[in-house]
Formats: structure tokens, C-alpha cells, sequence
């Protein structure tokens, strides 16, 4: 066995034998950057077997070769945490004295990723897509052992000072999260599966009229003629969604009931199963030639039911039509998203050969990724926008196309461990079936990346909920509505840092005791959010309870009680600037009014308004603009504000019109003028508030001091503040 030592980065290692049958993760282009021989350094070096990488400790793995089977071993170090899988064990984030099983399965193991980070400083990839155990200490609790059933020797080591060091090396390759649509940042309503065309536009009314906020409404598998059809036939059910036959079938014009959904600025997403052999496209493998021969010379029976007999089994796919082509339609008419079923992607296929060539064993894990990289890409080549996918199976790299949400298992504690299990990974747009009775849910869901309702099989809508339960979830959706400045930044530094936009605790407070917390995580650099068991450590400094404005002394655990329509904890850190707008219909409904959040403390803090068109990829060529907000920590009674310049710029896009030939592409756009900034201090009462030695006039409410920035006097920033408390 030779092994050869790559390089990828200076903090990113690839070692690999053979190059004859390379992963389908490398084929494909999912897991980026080019590796280059490498002869070894200080910090990493190769000698027969054995790879020594110098990170927080020395870390020796051996490589064994045994078949089919090639198994790595490590030593570990006393104390040493681990962390990673994806959402294959929800028994907890902290995962040493644990053996898991890497095999995509329904419910139990929905997005396995053979990715595992060290606490000392060292993380491990295994370029693999064929099924893996990790065995992290439970059979011998001083060693890691990770077995891999098929393929060739092909893994990578990362280093790094910090576990989230780690995640952002770890992104490099595995690919950055994606920006979703602005919209895709807003509530997602999947529908009751018996609703039609009256109900949906009713359903889309109430929200808007009760001020209910609302970004995309999904449809359940009944917008389908025949319902779960994994063809690429499948059309508008004629009894419940009509479309008129004499239309084109791209059609989305005025005499469609797309157009009333579009009127009411409502994104539409559908739901799919897959079963589609995605293989024949990502190969390039033409259709086969016909054979127009018919039978040889000397046949005695010729029998016309055997003229055309085919040794390929897939009754499904069409050979040379990528799965995307037949999905065009549905896009040109409403869908901006689509929601991906586990349905038989969760199936073991043994007897199928993919592609004619490619055994289920290989592809079984990475079908998940594929489908989203496909969807992904041909929405953007088709529409030059970004797609709204949201998939319950996953594996490494789908943070680079898609949404997830923790399948077919409720929105509890359990999906929670789910979600920070994929955030460990470098997956950042996650979320779960939110439980619209379970005030603990509504409060965690609303607090996600991404929030989803699934009504699918019950009619817990919003106006049909008794009085407290209505009133605590559209509490928590205009908070969410105010919170999208905050959450749209975070999910940019995720795309442009790698850092997953929830944050575990160890992540951020790494080495302070946290190491097992699973139901408390950071949103963003500024928010610590306490989900479904109230009782849970606080992290150093002084914080302040979002809801009710009492500051909380942290280092400490507590036992927080929730008031008046709370159903959990949201504190922020004293120090903070958080970015909110006045709560809206739907994130693109009007301009944003910013407000400035200011939490004076001793600490300094910062933020930006992030901006882009909310559609394209601009943003992925500079297309976007940034305002960076900053204050210093409160001394001698005394802080500053500064307010950068807006830097950047986005242009946008026009209508097309909607008309029978275009797909709907909706008015995109630009950058707007700068408009005032209201500035809130938080909890303080301000002496006096100056601008370059002037004064500048501010109210006290009994409560937070406010004052406003003009837009005019944004054009000439940075502008410094400095508060006299």
C-alpha cells in the first residue's frame, strides 16, 4: 500500500493511495480546492502507514488495508472532545465514548457526514461516500477507530487553534453555506395536504390581513395529478390546481392563480420525491443508440415483445434529460423553491446499477448531495437566481446548495441536537418541523437559521389556534420579521467566513465547561438562545433578557423562568450591537426602516447592515453592500458609536413580464438610498450624545435612550457618536 501526501492549504492535508477510482465527492466538484504533492513539513509528514500531524497535540493515524475495508486509527488524549457526524446520532453533540454508524437511513440517520473535530485542534474529513463507522472511544476508550466498506484510501486533516478555526478551514473544501433568497430567511407555511386553489389564496389572505408574517407557502404532494409521482411527467392536479389547458404550460399570466399568489407578494415551494437515477447526468453519459436491426437472420419465433427488450431496469429515469428539465415548468409558473422528501432516498437499492455502472453501496450516501448540487444548479442557469431547496437527507457539502430540516421527527429537543450536530460540520441553513402547539417549540423554531411550519396532516393554522397559542406564535413571527437585518448578516458571514449561523456553545465558548450542552447555542455573534429545558449555564459577562430588559450575571448556570408570551430564553450581551427593522407582511413587502441596537457594557461590540438584491449571485462577486456599526465599551460613564460609510453596490433586475414564454421572474431590486437610522440605547439614560463636539437632540423614554441619524448625514460617514450615560 503507498499512500501519497497532498497538500490543499496550509492548514489542510489530503492523503490518498491510487488515483484510479477517485470519491464521487472529488468527481463531482463538491469538495473544493486542488491538492498538490507534498513531501511534508514541521507540521505534517508520511512514512509508510502512518501520518503524523502536528495541530494542538502530535496526532498519529495509522491506515490499515484489509479487502474492501480500510480502517484508520488514532490515538486519543485524555480529555479530548469530539464533535461532527451530521445528523446521525441525536444522543448529544459531544460524541467521545461513542460508536455511529455513517449509513443514510430513514428518521435515525438523515444527513450522516464522516467529519469529526477534535478539541485538540485537529479535524478529519473521510473522502468517502461508501458506508463508515466511527468507533470514538466506546471499544477502547483511549483510541479512534473509523472503518470504511468500499473505495480507496482518501481522507483529509485539518488544523486549527479553535474548534470554529476548524469549521472554517473544514469549509474550505467541504464549500461555504450558500446565501438562501431573502425570502428563504422568513416563515415557510407546507400546507395541509387537502387544500386547492380556495384555500391557498384564502390562506394566503389571512396572513397578510392579520399581519401574520409570512415568506413562502409549500404544497404538500397533492398539487400532483398522481399523487407521489417520482416520474418526469408529473403535472398540476386538475381537481384541486387547475390550470387552464389552453395555456402554455410555463404559463403564470393573469388568468393563472399563480398571479393572485404573486399579487400578494406570497414565494411558492413544491414538494418532491426523488427516485430519478441522477448518475447518466453527473457522468455525462449519453442516451444509448437505438438498435433499429430488429431480429438476427435464422430466429424461428419472432416474437414482437421481445423486439425492443433492454437490460436496462430504471423505468424512471430518461437517459441524457437531466432530473432538473422537467421541473422548468413549475419554476416559469410559481416555484421558487422545492422541498426534496426522504421518500426513497432513505431506501438501500442494492440491486440497482447507477449510471449502468455504479453499485448502490457508493452512491447510497451521496444521492442527497447530488440531487441538491443538480437543483441548485439548474435553477441558477435557468432563472440566474438563488433556489430555495430544503432537503431532510444530507452529506458533505450540501450546505453549499441547500436548506435541511431534521425530517419526518417534530420540532423537539432531539431535532435541536440535530441541528448542532450539522452546525459542527460547517452546515449552516438548518431547521425542523416547527410544532405550532408547543410553545417551547415556536420559540426555538422562530430562533432557527430557517423557520418551517408543516401542516401537512393537521390544521393548526395560526386562526384556528386558541387565543394564548395564536397570540405567543405571532409574537414570535413579528420577532423573527424584526430580526431578519440580524440573521440576513449572520447568514452572509457564514457564506463568506464559514461560520454555521447556530452556534453551539463549544464552538464559541470553547474550553469553559460547555462541552455537553444541548439545549442552549448562540444565533449569530450576539443572541444566546435557551431552548426546551430552562435550566442551562450562562456564559461569562453580563447579559440582558431581550424580552423583559433584566441583566442576568453570567458564569454561572440558571434556572430562567420565561414571561408573558416567552416560552424560552433570547438574552444579549452587554457590549452588543444588534441590527432590527420594524416588523413586515414579508421581507421584500416595503424599504426597511433599521434600527440600531445599542447594549452599553464594558465590552465592545460590532455589526454591519448587510445588503444585496436578495435574489442573484451578485453577492458572490461583490455585488452587495455593507454599513459596519461598532461602539467601544462604556468608561468613565462614557462610549462611542461609530457608523461606517455604506460600502458596495447591486444593481437589479427588471420584470419580464410574466408572459407565456418566460419563466416568472419578478422586478429585482437595486440598491436603495440610504434612509435615517433610529439608535436605541438599551436600558440607559443618556447625559448627552455628541457629534463632533455638537449636540445632537435625543429622547428618554423611562426606559432606553433614542436618537436619529438623517439620512444626509450617512452620505458623509463615518460618523463617531459619543454617549454620556
Amino acid at each position: 500500500m503507498k499512500l501519497s501526501l497532498l497538500k490543499v492549504n496550509e492548514n489542510a492535508y489530503q492523503i490518498r493511495a491510487g488515483e484510479k477510482s477517485r470519491s464521487m465527492l472529488s468527481r463531482y466538484g463538491i469538495l473544493k480546492g486542488n491538492a498538490e504533492p507534498f513531501c511534508g513539513s514541521d507540521w505534517v509528514s508520511l512514512s509508510k502507514d502512518t501520518v503524523r500531524l502536528l495541530a494542538g497535540r502530535e496526532v498519529v493515524l495509522r491506515v490499515t488495508e484489509y479487502g474492501a475495508r480500510h480502517t484508520l486509527t488514532v490515538s486519543l488524549s485524555e480529555g479530548e472532545r469530539f464533535y461532527g457526524l451530521g445528523d446521525s446520532s441525536r444522543d448529544g453533540i459531544q460524541l467521545r465514548g461513542k460508536s455511529v454508524l455513517l449509513e443514510k437511513s430513514n428518521v435515525k440517520c438523515y444527513g450522516p457526514m464522516p467529519i469529526l473535530l477534535s478539541s485538540d485542534g485537529w479535524a478529519l474529513l473521510v473522502n468517502t461516500t461508501y458506508r463508515t463507522v466511527f468507533d470514538i472511544g466506546k471499544t477502547d476508550e483511549s483510541t479512534l477507530t473509523v472503518k470504511v466498506y468500499g473505495g480507496q484510501i482518501d481522507f483529509y486533516l485539518f488544523k486549527a487553534d479553535s474548534l470554529l478555526g476548524l469549521v472554517k478551514e473544514l469549509t474550505r473544501v467541504t464549500g461555504r453555506p450558500m446565501m438562501l433568497p431573502k425570502f428563504g430567511y422568513g416563515l415557510t407555511v407546507v400546507n395541509n395536504e387537502d387544500i386547492g386553489i380556495p384555500q391557498l389564496l384564502e390562506y394566503t389572505r389571512l396572513y397578510r390581513e392579520m399581519d401574520i408574517p409570512c415568506d413562502i407557502m409549500g404544497l404538500e404532494p397533492s398539487w400532483m395529478q398522481e399523487h407521489y409521482d417520482f416520474t418526469n411527467e408529473k403535472w398540476w392536479n386538475k381537481e384541486k390546481f387547475y390550470v387552464p389547458y389552453w395555456k402554455a404550460k410555463n404559463c403564470s399570466d393573469a388568468g393563472t392563480f399563480f398571479h393572485q399568489v404573486r399579487c400578494m407578494g406570497m414565494q411558492m415551494s413544491l414538494w418532491l420525491c426523488e427516485d430519478y437515477d441522477l448518475i447518466y447526468h453527473e457522468e455525462g453519459i449519453l442516451p444509448p443508440e437505438k438498435d433499429e436491426s430488429g431480429f438476427p437472420e435464422g430466429a424461428e419465433i419472432l416474437d414482437k415483445h421481445l423486439e425492443s427488450a433492454s437490460t436496462y431496469q430504471d423505468k424512471l429515469t430518461k437517459i441524457g434529460e437531466p432530473w432538473f428539465e422537467h421541473l422548468k415548468k413549475f419554476v416559469d409558473n410559481c416555484a421558487a423553491g422545492f422541498k426534496l422528501d426522504a421518500s426513497n432516498q432513505v431506501f438501500a437499492h442494492p440491486d440497482r446499477l447507477w449510471g449502468g455502472k455504479l453499485h448502490d453501496d457508493e452512491v447510497h450516501n451521496a444521492y442527497p448531495v447530488i440531487l441538491a448540487k443538480q437543483m441548485f444548479e439548474g435553477f441558477k442557469a435557468h432563472t440566474g437566481r438563488r433556489i430555495m431547496t430544503n432537503t431532510s437527507c444530507a452529506y458533505v457539502g450540501t450546505q453549499q446548495y441547500a436548506a435541511t430540516w431534521a425530517g419526518d421527527t417534530g420540532g423537539g429537543p432531539k431535532t435541536l441536537i440535530s441541528v448542532m450536530n450539522y452546525a459542527m460540520c460547517g452546515h449552516s441553513n438548518t431547521s425542523c418541523d416547527m410544532a405550532t402547539t408547543n410553545p417551547y417549540s415556536i420559540h426555538y423554531c422562530f430562533l432557527s437559521p430557517w423557520a418551517q411550519q408543516n401542516f401537512w396532516n393537521s390544521w393548526n393554522y395560526p386562526w384556528y389556534l386558541d387565543e394564548a397559542l395564536k397570540s405567543r406564535f405571532v409574537f414570535y413571527d413579528r420577532l423573527r420579521s424584526s430580526l431578519f437585518p440580524y440573521i440576513y448578516y449572520t447568514a452572509h458571514q457564514a457564506h463568506s467566513e464559514g461560520i454555521p449561523m447556530l452556534r453551539p456553545l463549544p464552538l464559541i465558548y470553547e474550553g469553559k465547561g460547555y462541552e455537553d450542552v444541548n439545549n442552549a447555542y448562540m444565533l449569530g455573534d450576539h443572541l444566546f438562545v435557551g431552548a426546551f429545558d430552562m435550566h442551562f449555564p450562562l456564559p461569562e459577562g453580563e447579559w440582558v433578557d431581550y424580552f423583559t430588559g433584566e441583566t442576568y450575571g453570567g458564569g454561572r448556570e440558571i434556572d430562567y423562568e420565561p414571561k408573558g408570551l416567552a416560552a424560552g430564553a433570547l438574552f444579549v450581551k452587554k457590549g452588543a450591537v444588534l441590527i432590527t427593522m420594524k416588523p413586515q407582511k414579508y421581507i421584500l413587502e416595503k424599504d426597511h426602516e433599521y434600527t440600531v441596537n445599542l447594549y452599553p457594557g464594558k465590552d465592545a461590540g460590532r455589526t454591519a447592515i448587510y445588503e444585496d438584491d436578495g435574489f442573484t449571485f451578485d453577492y458572490e462577486n461583490g455585488g452587495y453592500a455593507l454599513t459596519e456599526i461598532a461602539s467601544s465599551g462604556v468608561a468613565d460613564g462614557r462610549l462611542t458609536l461609530t457608523v461606517g460609510k455604506r460600502s458596495g453596490d447591486f444593481g437589479g433586475r427588471p420584470d419580464n413580464g410574466h408572459d407565456l414564454h418566460k419563466n416568472s421572474i419578478p422586478r429585482i431590486e437595486g440598491i436603495r438610498p440610504l434612509s435615517d437610522l433610529k439608535v436605541v440605547i438599551r436600558g440607559a439614560y443618556a447625559r448627552s450624545i455628541t457629534l463632533s463636539g455638537e449636540k445632537v437632540p435625543f429622547a428618554y423614554n423611562g426606559k432606553d435612550t433614542e436618537f436619529l441619524i438623517p439620512a444626509a448625514l450617512r452620505e458623509n460617514a463615518p460618523l463617531t457618536y459619543t454617549v454620556e450615560i
